[in-house]
């Protein structure tokens, strides 16, 4: 009864035309995707070519050294960060053994930041893996439409950062690739972030803005929030929980499973959303005026296209039965790209080890069968 009376509040309080705005934007699009490529990307990267420790964070900063190092100061000026929270960063990515920090040769008082031989294999193992992801994306939209999507990314990325290089300071090839969507999908969040802040809503953090926006008008399950993000459901509870603390989302029982609940958004989340949903219209405006309006069009229709194809939260919106059929699909594609993972490793492990020994080393993987006693 209670959450009969919660859908109706939330019905009757957010317009069909508000859930549709906050369902299909650009800003949602592009998120998604970038999400996807840098899953994609990370994934390869950990388990085709051993590269452990790997987080998401790293790569703006990983970028920002991959010629060279630089000061800390520097990197923290350029991501728009501060200069402990640059220093965190670089933290976690030297004990994962991808940086080093050496003497600064212009000022002694201070050091440089740069990448290890094992950073920069990182790096160039991630350029090749970018140009198979890009491929994919290529035949999901036809070549012509993928250019002009990473045409807008790179003229979207320089007019939301002017002044700065951070798109070219991405290596060679690269900088005019999507992996640019993944600095202007950090600007979009936070832009959206401090848009939502000024409008009284007190207390909201950049992690938060990972969940809420996978939180549909008949709610959403940890464990989607979980597979969308690519993270333990441990770490998206924890999230949900201070949202909920937050007096934004509430739990429900799970009409699909008896034993478990739904996230709702309060009346407090609803007003939340309309205001997010205010941020985007300012949001597209200044895009307008960076890209005009015919490559305006063209990335929105090009970015829903991608996003569409890639069935990316799809769960999020849809129906019980188009979630189960979504979940299906997801876990199919999950092994197909096992299977191309496992392909990949028996094709190195044969030219490392050569035929023969390739050969006896599948002997020796065989399940043995246990001789019966009787």
């Amino acid at each position: 009864m209670a959450s009969t009376v919660a859908r109706a509040e939330v019905a009757g309080a957010t317009a069909e035309d508000t859930w549709s705005r906050y369902r299909d934007n650009l800003a949602r699009h592009l998120i998604g995707i970038s999400r996807d490529f840098q899953s994609r990307l990370r994934e390869s990267l950990t388990h085709e070519y051993g590269f452990g420790g790997l987080r998401l964070s790293f790569a703006p900063l990983v970028a920002m050294i991959w010629s060279g190092g630089r000061p800390l100061g520097d990197v923290a000026a350029t991501l728009g960060i501060s200069t402990q929270a640059a220093s965190q960063l670089a933290n976690l990515i030297e004990e994962a053994g991808y940086l080093v920090r050496i003497p600064n040769p212009r000022d002694r008082r201070s050091k440089l930041v740069t990448l290890t031989p094992r950073g920069h294999e990182l790096v160039e193992q991630g350029i090749r893996i970018i140009g198979e992801i890009e491929t994919e994306y290529a035949t999901l939209t036809g070549n012509a439409a993928y250019r002009a999507f990473t045409a807008a990314l790179v003229q979207l990325g320089r007019g939301l950062e002017p002044g700065t290089q951070r798109g070219r300071m991405l290596p060679a090839g690269v900088h005019r690739s999507v992996a640019v969507l993944t600095m202007i999908a950090e600007r979009i969040q936070r832009d959206l972030m401090e848009a939502t802040l000024a409008r009284g809503h007190e207390g909201l953090k950049m992690s938060h803005g990972q969940v809420l926006p996978l939180i549909g008008p008949d709610g959403g399950r940890i464990h989607e929030i979980a597979r969308i993000q690519r993270v333990s459901r441990q770490a998206a509870s924890a999230t949900t929980q201070e949202l909920e603390s937050l007096g934004y989302l509430e739990r429900e029982p799970d009409p699909r499973d008896r034993r478990g609940v739904v996230l709702a958004f309060t009346p407090r989340g609803v007003a939340l959303i309309e205001d997010a949903v205010a941020a985007l219209d300012e949001l597209d405006r200044a895009f307008f005026e960076i890209l005009g309006e015919k490559r305006l069009a063209d990335l929105h229709r090009i970015a829903r296209d991608l996003y569409l194809a890639l069935h990316l939260e799809a769960e999020v919106f849809e129906t019980s039965a188009e979630a189960s059929a979504a979940s299906r699909d997801a876990d199919a594609e999950k092994a197909r790209r096992s299977g191309r993972e496992i392909a990949a490793l028996a094709e190195r492990l044969q030219q490392w080890l050569g035929r023969e020994d390739a050969a006896r080393l599948v002997v020796a993987l065989k399940p043995r069968t246990r001789r019966s006693t009787t």
